[in-house]
């Protein structure tokens, strides 16, 4: 799974239409907790939502950030730590001694993250407005 449709916080946002791909999002933050056994990734998309919060109408925004939080981490691997704008992200269900746990991976040419985990969840959402870069 790339899209984020899993996500019942993405999906009430989005609503018919689709929740954007991960693989499409920039992917600008990561968070490792390692007292709680978490990762957080942060990801920013321009594809904004069909039913914003009541709140974010009261501002101009171009931009939804959002905030994934896998919990019941194990068996974490980083390999280098900058961030390149061409890297794949996987999250699937499954697989090996216990499928019901989640595999999940950041990945590019160089560097990558990836472990398993017992679930996930958007912990919160922010919209702001992004200028040319």
């Amino acid at each position: 799974m790339t899209a984020s449709n899993d996500w019942p916080e993405l999906r009430d946002l989005y609503g018919a239409s689709a929740a954007p791909d991960l693989n499409t999002c920039h992917f600008f933050h990561v968070h490792i907790d390692e007292r709680g056994t978490s990762v957080t990734f942060g990801f920013e998309t321009s594809q904004l939502p069909e039913h914003p919060k009541p709140e974010w109408t009261a501002s101009a925004y171009n931009t939804l950030r959002f905030w994934v939080e896998f919990t019941g981490v194990s068996g974490l691997r980083v390999s280098g730590i900058l961030a390149e704008a061409k890297r794949a992200v996987r999250i699937t269900n499954g697989g090996g001694p216990d499928p019901d746990r989640l595999e999940v991976s950041v990945a590019s040419e160089t560097r990558s993250i990836a472990f398993s985990a017992t679930a996930s969840r958007v912990t919160h959402t922010r919209v702001h407005l992004k200028g040319p870069i």
